[in-house]
């Protein structure tokens, strides 16, 4: 198909128009192709908009609820606990960051925790939210079992994301995005797909071992987390600030599953978004000042042989983003591919270039 471009304005719209057509209401259509278009954006695209397609598979499966609307159970001056109700992962996830931000606007800090929720794609978008409101955000998730504890032979507990993300002055926002194992599945997949052998601190056999043979995962074996101890005990901290909290499924439990390899039935993941408001301990633009300062501070060291620079968490997403504003999103071909099926499907026009 060749190299292809698309315009991030033209993807959300696109996007926007297919979830419309599926059947989500315009005004969350246009929350959920927002995040998606702007994951592409930075150019995290296993999160952007290549999962579109199977989102709506999932909602015609009975997996999402393309008509459901999300809902605060529970509501204080500074936290709140909001029923997703199955509905498509952005929606609800939005709407917690933004009411994080109203109730840290007046208390300082504001801690909405979401159940019953389906992939939400990439964590760090949330927390941007908060960000770029001059705020300090923070994003956590559990998901379906996928990697082992220290000392277990079998999946035990999501690679639980984690995100955080403040405002500064060069870039729109310091970030960073991670999940908690040490390496992506999707590496794991390829690695499967060509035949390869893999490092041998990305996963384990069926044993619990770490192995270099990718062949029989997911079937056998898990993700090792990153880290060894470190990464098993964040993740831990996630399920406690997320499903635990909320009162909705953990990574333990069993009640969470694969969101693409169970279409017909509720992902049921669990979401945190913590808002503080920098403004309420010191003045909001001295902080963003201190942040910059902070990373002038950092990409001033001294640098190792063959280094030509030092980047900071989130940078190399805006520069990306940036780049992607001007030129157009690169599409990769699975990209391209997924957004083409959208196209065929509802009868619409990809604009690519």
């Amino acid at each position: 198909m060749g190299d292809k471009r698309i315009k991030i304005g033209d993807l959300r719209s696109f996007c926007t128009e297919a979830l419309e057509k599926a059947g989500l209401k315009r005004e969350f259509a246009i929350i959920a192709a927002g995040a998606l278009s702007e994951t592409d954006g930075y150019g995290t695209h296993s999160h952007g908009t290549k999962n579109l397609h199977n989102y709506i598979r999932k909602s015609r499966e009975g997996g999402i609820d393309i008509k459901a609307e999300p809902a605060a159970i529970k509501d204080g001056p500074a936290f709140a606990v909001i029923d997703a109700h199955k509905s498509i992962g952005m929606i609800p996830s939005v709407q917690a960051m933004e009411l994080a931000c109203q109730k840290a606007e007046q208390t300082g800090v504001g801690f909405v925790t979401v159940r019953n929720s389906n992939h939400f794609g990439a964590a760090g978008y949330y927390a941007n939210i908060a960000a770029k409101r001059g705020m300090i955000g923070i994003t956590v998730s559990n998901v379906d079992p996928n990697m082992n504890a220290p000392g277990a032979r079998e999946k035990a507990l999501g690679n639980n994301p984690v995100a955080f993300a403040c405002p500064s002055r060069k870039f729109p926002t310091v970030f960073l995005d991670i999940a908690m194992s040490n390496v992506a599945s999707l590496k794991v997949f390829q690695a499967r797909a060509e035949g390869s052998k893999i490092p041998e601190n990305w996963i384990v056999d069926k044993d619990g071992l770490p192995t270099d043979d990718p062949s029989r995962y997911p079937d056998e074996g898990a993700m090792q987390p990153m880290a060894a101890h470190k990464g098993y005990g964040l993740a831990v901290m996630v399920d406690v600030l997320t499903g635990a909290l909320s009162g909705g499924a953990t990574s333990m439990s069993g009640d969470i599953v694969s969101w693409v390899l169970s279409l017909a039935i509720p992902n049921n993941v669990c979401h945190t978004f913590i808002a503080v408001n920098a403004a309420m301990f010191c003045d909001e633009s001295e902080f963003a000042d201190r942040v910059e300062l902070m990373a002038e501070q950092l990409r001033s060291l001294p640098k190792a042989k063959g280094s030509k620079r030092i980047y900071l968490p989130g940078e190399i997403e805006w520069e990306r983003y940036k780049k992607a504003e001007k030129e157009g999103i690169a599409l990769p071909g699975d990209l391209l591919e997924s957004l083409y099926g959208l196209a065929r499907e509802f009868s619409l026009t990809l604009p690519v270039f």
